[in-house]
């Protein structure tokens, strides 16, 4: 393969990274064994020029809990910016609001219903929330480690890269990007698939224990914005 080439399919994905974000809508559907189980949406929006905002929303049933997500970061230069979030979880027996707040070495201090979580080796500083994790993963053409705040936990696991994978979806045929999570608990994997197409959103999401579908999570409806 010629030099310059070669070179440019290693660069690919910085300059996806680089790219301007496109704002969109999507809808989600959740299952169960094979039944519906809960959905959601994730909108990106620009709220002025090179600075955006994720806001997530829905209910599963395996999780319990209502999700109200929103975050925002800069697209620069350099790549994306995290910015502040926050996530609240109306559950069962108790709401909890989270949010996060950047600091200049590059990592999260979370606040707990207005108390800070301490950096200890339970909740180390992560350096990603989750909806801006997502897009830095769907970027990847390899295995990537990547530290993300999930609830009131660190998660810092490796995402193996698994190449390229056709998905059937509403939206008719859409190639993939395809990782699976290496997660501490050798029991439970989670798969995740990415379509460049639709600017490296994720298109499904499957969780398993002991070998057995816990989650599905697919997408139902996807449309840009502005």
């Amino acid at each position: 393969m010629p030099r310059p080439l070669s070179l440019l399919i290693v660069l690919l994905p910085a300059f996806s990274l680089w790219a301007k974000p496109v704002p969109f809508e999507a809808r989600y559907q959740a299952y169960t064994t094979g039944l519906p189980c809960g959905k959601g949406t994730l909108t990106l929006t620009e709220s002025e020029p090179g600075q955006y905002q994720y806001h997530a929303k829905g209910k599963i049933c395996v999780i319990g809990q209502h999700i109200d997500h929103q975050s925002a970061f800069a697209q620069t230069t350099q790549g994306p910016q995290p910015g502040a979030y926050e996530t609240e979880f109306d559950g069962w027996f108790r709401d909890r609001l989270l949010a996060g707040t950047p600091q200049a070495n590059g990592r999260y201090t979370v606040t707990l219903n207005g108390k800070t979580l301490p950096d200890s080796e339970d909740f180390p500083r992560a350096q990603w929330e989750p909806a801006l994790m997502l897009r830095q993963l769907a970027q990847a053409r390899d295995d990537v480690q990547l530290s993300y705040t999930w609830g009131d936990e660190t998660r810092d696991y490796l995402f193996q890269y698994q190449g390229e994978e056709t998905l059937k979806t509403p939206l008719g045929p859409l190639k993939t990007h395809k990782f699976v999570q290496d997660h501490p608990n050798e029991s439970r994997v989670a798969t995740f698939w990415f379509a460049p197409e639709l600017d490296g959103l994720l298109v499904q999401l499957e969780a398993t224990r002991l070998g057995v579908h816990w989650l599905t999570v697919k997408l139902k409806r996807y449309h840009k914005q502005g």
